[in-house]
């Protein structure tokens, strides 16, 4: 670890935290890519980054959504962006999407395929984000609003499928004064707002009335709700609890997905949760109960073979599987 300089304690216990899940998750000397917006949490997550790993192994991108409405800001934000770099000596990419994405998620989806795509030209083996402990709350509370599930609970980790999010118990508000002890600015999104209504509200409305009528509550709600993604997550990793990974115990080899015949094993409740389970293993999670519960009727059917459409997926079935055409 490079030397930390300065006196101020949240400061170094910022780069110190950091440091420290650089080495549980055997990530010194990965090769990292920083995804880089010009936000507050990514500025702050290459800033840490620029100190505690070799320059060398470290590069950040920013990548542009195309020329709309708030074309003007992306131009001063991949600018920031260069210049930010350049003053931490950080090698600088720039990807600008060939669409226009008309949804948080389309953004999202977007993004990670640009950056997958310039991670295996580039050699790097781990992508970081600036997710901080307000993104893990309000995500967790819009999937219990949707009613994904237990799994929706668990929404982020500190390092999984070669993703680095360092800051998921750490409030932005922290992370703005590190960037002022740091003498650095961030460069924020004026659009924001408008990607995610839903997000939003929970966020400026429904959060910010719950700590204004009980405070303390917002981080009593967060501490919570991560202590229950704690437990839940223990329990899936019982032997027998398991369900997806009974599925695939059970299956015969030649059997994609889900095995129909063990799915049919199963109560309801436990139906309802490998589906879920699946989903989450494709990487999608912007499904409801509701979805779920109809998923659940179409595969009731009697027919051998079914398609169908729903959660945004196409899926195939058959005599022998359940699955999701990619």
């Amino acid at each position: 670890m490079k030397k930390l300089t300065g006196s101020a304690r949240p400061k170094q216990d910022l780069d110190h935290q950091v440091w420290k899940l650089l080495k549980k998750y055997d990530l010194q000397d990965k090769k990292i890519l920083v995804a880089l917006s010009g936000g507050a949490d990514s500025v702050a997550t290459l800033a840490v980054l620029a100190k505690v790993v070799k320059s060398e192994n470290l590069g950040a991108c920013y990548f542009h959504h195309g020329d709309d409405k708030n074309q003007e800001y992306r131009k001063e934000a991949q600018l920031f962006c260069e210049k930010l770099c350049k003053k931490l000596n950080v090698q600088f990419f720039v990807l600008k999407s060939r669409s226009l994405a008309k949804s948080e998620a389309q953004y999202r989806d977007q993004r990670y395929e640009a950056l997958a795509r310039l991670q295996k030209e580039e050699g790097f083996e781990v992508l970081a984000t600036g997710h901080h402990a307000d993104d893990l709350l309000e995500t967790r509370l819009m999937r219990i609003v949707r009613g994904t599930g237990a799994q929706g609970l668990i929404a982020m980790s500190y390092y999984s499928g070669g993703v680095f999010r360092p800051f998921l118990e750490t409030p932005k508000a922290e992370l703005r004064k590190y960037l002022r002890s740091e003498k650095l600015r961030a460069f924020e999104d004026p659009s924001n707002a408008l990607l995610d209504p839903f997000r939003n509200w929970v966020r400026e409305d429904w959060l910010k009335s719950l700590e204004k009528r009980q405070k303390g509550a917002v981080n009593s709600l967060a501490r919570s709700l991560e202590t229950l993604a704690q437990e839940l997550h223990s329990l899936e990793h019982k032997p027998g609890t398991d369900l997806l990974s009974q599925n695939e115990a059970n299956k015969p080899q030649d059997v994609e997905g889900l095995s129909r015949a063990f799915y049919l094993t199963l109560s309801p409740f436990e139906q309802r949760r490998l589906l879920a389970q699946y989903l989450f293993s494709l990487g999608k999670r912007d499904f409801s109960q509701s979805q779920l519960e109809e998923i659940q009727k179409r595969l009731d059917k009697p027919q051998k073979v079914i398609s169908f459409k729903v959660s945004g997926c196409d899926w195939e079935i058959n005599a022998q599987q359940i699955k999701v055409e990619s």
